[in-house]
């Protein structure tokens, strides 16, 4: 009877969680129902089964030290969650200070560019003023007023234009028919020194005063002489440019005048003071106009000219009363047509006083040739807004002498 072999396979779990395979051992005999089959003997068992432990005993050592090596490394798990909730904050707050110094500079660096621009803007302001310079806001009332709307209304051009010659026609006949041209006993130098005494100014003429002189003497040439004389001396006294020795303007604007250097010094700012001036002479006449509501231009108050008036016929009457014939009624209609004539001659300089324009009196041709002008010329210089006009706008030639 045979018996058939069987495989046993017997399955050794590890004792170590951390191993994931396992030990097995395979036995196979071939058992024989015969007698003379081999036996194992027990020494041979036992070897087996000690070797077994043994083996059984250094898997688990070794087990046990990876277990033990495992345990031991340190985990290292970072910051825990109040030091990054803490460091979340403090950049937080950094930033915001960052951004806030940041916006603090660029605040800061625009505060400070539109004060430049605005103190660049004054100053280019002052060296071409603008018609919105001319603009005031009173705080009070809070209502925008231009000085266009308070100060005086200029006379047009073709009013001075029309009295610059009645004016001239009022010299001629006062020269043709007061004078007489017979030979008179003056010489030219006592006549030269009268001339300048009174006003007279060779270097807005343009001829020496000894030339002047010589021809008043001439009887061929005294007609257009005294002419030029006249229209030299009369429109001098109310030349706000060139105001001469005597003056028909009015007292505190002469007063005020006297006080100050001449526009003419002040160099590269001639252009700002000459509308800053000209603005001034025209406030003047607003305030020393008796109705300034009217907004009409400053007549002339023949009382509170009189004294200059007699001024300027005094110093006058030095030059002309060598013409003049001796008789009383001669002289007397002398000096009185003077005096009326003084007076108009007053009138024109209220009206150029208080004009919004500035104006320059042509006393020469321009041309050096030494011809005298009979009645002056009349120029000009700036716009109704009292700005300068870079070339100036001859309104009448000057009248030369035949």
């Amino acid at each position: 009877m045979s018996t058939t072999t069987e495989n046993a396979s017997l399955t050794v779990p590890a004792t170590s969680t951390t191993f994931s395979s396992t030990t097995t051992i395979d036995l196979s005999t071939n058992t024989s129902v015969n007698d003379t089959s081999p036996i194992t003997s027990a020494d041979d068992t036992t070897s087996v089964s000690d070797n077994a432990q043994a083996d059984n005993t250094a898997s688990m050592g070794t087990n046990s030290r990876n277990s033990t090596s495992a345990t031991d490394i340190p985990q290292n798990k970072g910051l825990d969650d109040g030091a990054v909730a803490g460091v979340a904050i403090g950049c937080l707050f950094a930033g915001l200070i960052i951004g806030a110094i940041i916006m603090w500079l660029v605040f800061r660096k625009r505060q400070r560019y539109p004060k430049r621009r605005r103190r660049s803007e004054n100053r280019v302001g002052m060296m071409y003023p603008t018609r919105d310079a001319n603009t005031m806001t009173p705080g009070s009332s809070g209502k925008t007023m231009k000085l266009e709307n308070v100060i005086l209304q200029p006379a047009p051009d073709k009013d001075i234009l029309s009295n610059l010659i009645r004016l001239d026609d009022i010299i001629t006949q006062h020269a043709e028919t007061v004078y007489h041209f017979e030979p008179v006993d003056v010489k030219v130098a006592a006549l030269a020194q009268a001339l300048t005494a009174v006003g007279y100014r060779e270097t807005l003429s343009g001829v020496h005063i000894e030339t002047v002189a010589s021809w008043c003497i001439q009887t061929d040439t005294r007609f257009g002489a005294l002419r030029h004389v006249l229209s030299h001396i009369l429109f001098s006294t109310i030349d706000w440019n060139y105001p001469g020795p005597l003056t028909l303007l009015p007292k505190p604007a002469v007063m005020f005048l006297n006080s100050i250097h001449p526009i003419a010094e002040y160099g590269n700012g001639f252009e700002v003071m000459s509308f800053a001036w000209t603005r001034w002479r025209t406030l003047s006449a607003l305030f020393l106009h008796p109705a300034p509501h009217e907004r009409t231009p400053l007549e002339v108050s023949e009382s509170d000219i009189q004294d200059q008036v007699e001024a300027v016929a005094k110093a006058l009457d030095s030059v002309l009363r060598y013409f003049v014939a001796p008789d009383e009624e001669s002289q007397d209609q002398q000096r009185n047509h003077l005096r009326l004539m003084i007076v108009e001659i007053a009138k024109l300089g209220y009206t150029f006083f208080s004009h919004t324009s500035d104006w320059r009196f042509m006393y020469n041709d321009g041309s050096g040739r030494g011809r005298l002008v009979v009645c002056v010329g009349l120029e000009k210089l700036s716009d109704l807004d009292g700005h300068r006009l870079r070339t100036p706008r001859r309104i009448v030639e000057p009248r030369l002498m035949p």
